[in-house]
């Protein structure tokens, strides 16, 4: 029932793998502003030490080696940089740009094996309530690998990313291992799923805090009978998520207590949107002149084609999301009129990246290349359920043969055209990244 999914898998991994090396495109083009930018704060941790720095980031973007930093970057937590800390200790400036690749790499994968989970749980669920084959348990991790892999939100990152890509991935995690747990009734993973939910508190605050909301709003808005949910939507763990992304602004209080650096950020102001400027804030030439914009990621990314891609690959790369938007709406119907145990799970991965682009409007709309890897896992989640869906009602019509053929159609599809946005929008693959 699994073995020709699995091979599938291998042979998209292969594909994808291929496609990165082929035609002029190569991952060794990655001295983009915000690599140069991280670089520079992992050789000045290296030369000075981590605390010495206040464990905040120098931000500077060069290549080359500078003097001594007088000011530093306090916006960010810097858990996500340390990897890349050791690389450079192990393997200077090559060992540091090997992580940023293999970074990239394990994000994808966990993201995939979190959908992938997710997914195949939710399935198993239906297939005792309605009559579906049993060959979709196989179809669905498969599915879920096609369309969750090759996502731009994750590979993206390979040029612009920050704390926040971190955080969703332990975000991820955390909603994975409660999914787990609620089907073992073992208390190790909502455990686990604590540790997470924490780490990732740690590693960004503005997700931990936005995580607390999500976990208090739940205490009182979700289905509650199970265990697992009880100790994950409470106010103890809201405390612990606060506490623990207050860390990184103690922190940064402390550092500017010493008065040794001038620290550098933006405006919570600006960051919410209570600003009256629309020009010169944002990366590349895009401005911020509607709220609307949060949600700028759904027809444009990449940072340096906004406005430069051909109109039916946005549009395109609109519908794509409005189907998976479709599949979150079904997928979201069901489970409430279930009032089924993984609403809460699919809720923390699903409210905060909503939440998020709502309060820090401006810095969303600004940045949707990053911003987009929050929304990855719930938007591959809702593009499964469309094509589960379509394998359901092809069975009911036409059998077994016909919706393997379609609905594996379908799918490679939806891998496919991913793959060749990615390549075409990216032009980093084949050109220097200009700084």
């Amino acid at each position: 029932m699994y073995a020709p999914w699995g091979l599938g898998i291998l042979v998209c991994l292969g594909l994808f793998n291929g496609a990165l090396n082929h035609g002029g495109n190569t991952l060794d083009g990655l001295l983009s502003t915000c690599n140069l930018r991280l670089l520079d704060s992992v050789r000045s941790w290296s030369e000075l030490g981590f605390w010495q720095l206040g464990g905040l980031m120098s931000f500077r973007s060069s290549l080359l080696p500078l003097s001594p930093p007088t000011q530093l970057y306090s916006s960010q937590s810097t858990l996500y940089v340390v990897p890349h800390l050791y690389a450079y200790q192990l393997g200077g400036v090559a060992g540091f740009f090997q992580m940023v690749r293999a970074s990239v790499f394990c994000t994808a994968g966990a993201m995939a094996a979190v959908v992938g989970i997710l997914s195949w749980l939710l399935t198993e669920e239906r297939l005792h309530q309605v009559r579906a084959p049993r060959f979709l348990l196989g179809f669905i991790l498969f599915a879920a690998f096609a369309v969750t892999f090759p996502s731009e939100g994750v590979w993206g990152g390979l040029w612009n990313s920050d704390d926040r890509a971190l955080s969703s991935v332990l975000l991820a995690l955390a909603s994975a291992t409660l999914a787990l747990g609620l089907r073992s009734q073992r208390a190790f993973w909502h455990w686990l799923s604590a540790v997470l939910l924490v780490s990732g508190a740690i590693g960004c605050p503005r997700m931990g805090v936005i995580s607390a909301l999500t976990v208090l709003i739940g205490r009182y808005g979700l289905p509650r009978r199970d265990a697992a949910v009880r100790a994950i939507f409470s106010w103890p763990m809201t405390l612990a998520l606060l506490g623990f992304s207050a860390l990184h602004y103690v922190r940064v209080g402390l550092v500017d207590l010493t008065g040794r650096y001038v620290l550098d950020g933006s405006s919570i102001l600006n960051r919410f949107g209570f600003s009256h400027e629309m020009r010169g804030k944002g990366q590349s030439d895009l401005n911020y002149e509607s709220i609307v914009q949060a949600f700028g990621f759904v027809w444009r990314q990449s940072e340096l084609m906004i406005g430069k891609l051909p109109w039916h690959m946005q549009l395109e790369h609109l519908l794509l999301y409005l189907l998976a938007a479709g599949g979150l709406f079904i997928l979201f119907r069901h489970l409430y009129l279930l009032q089924s145990p993984y609403l809460a799970p699919v809720t923390l991965v699903t409210a905060p990246p909503l939440i998020w682009g709502v309060l820090i409007n401006q810095s969303v709309a600004e940045h949707p290349d990053v911003h987009a890897i929050t929304w990855v896992v719930p938007i591959s989640l809702g593009l499964v359920i469309v094509l589960e869906k379509l394998i359901e009602a092809l069975f009911q019509r036409f059998g077994v043969f016909w919706s393997v053929v379609i609905g594996t159609w379908f799918t490679y599809w939806c891998f496919l055209w991913q793959v060749q946005y990615f390549l075409r929008a990216y032009p980093g693959l084949r050109f220097p990244y200009p700084n």
